[in-house]
């Protein structure tokens, strides 16, 4: 009956703006043809000031070992490759979340960042300044350290 109850307390806090929210998420993604995973990707990698939760880390490394696995990756990837120099917080947080998944995902995540070292290496050199003059590659990644990459 205590999961009965703690689902309950749960279910009251969801508000009107909770529902409509994921509703817009979920037809944008159906018009971009995006799918669940890939949309999880996009979300961790996004360009929020404060980094992606745990628990979406965490899932996103479970289904690693899923037939999810290569568009994980490639959606990662993609994050590189696709973007400008002024779009680094998403470049940063999918270093951050190809870091989580080469600790916490399958074996074969280990396998493909190997097969894509030489794109992490030359990540290793990014740098941004910003409009303020700050040096957004500074940002504390840790690939700046030459050990990072081997």
């Amino acid at each position: 009956m205590d999961r009965l109850e703690a689902l309950g307390a749960s279910l009251s806090q969801i508000t009107m703006y909770d529902i409509e929210s994921e509703s817009t998420q979920a037809k944008k993604n159906v018009v971009l043809n995006v799918s669940e995973i890939e949309a999880k990707v996009l979300e961790a990698t996004n360009d929020d000031p404060w980094g992606a939760s745990s628990t979406l880390m965490q899932d996103i490394a479970n289904r690693c070992y899923s037939p999810d696995f290569n568009e994980i990756m490639t959606s990662i990837y993609a994050r590189f490759m696709e973007k400008e120099a002024r779009q680094w917080r998403q470049i940063y947080k999918a270093l951050q979340l190809l870091e989580y998944l080469v600790k916490n995902g399958s074996e074969r995540v280990v396998d493909d960042a190997r097969s894509h070292i030489s794109t992490v290496k030359m990540l290793r050199n990014f740098h941004y300044i910003d409009e303020k003059g700050k040096d957004e590659g500074l940002n504390g990644m840790s690939l700046h350290d030459p050990r990072a990459c081997g």
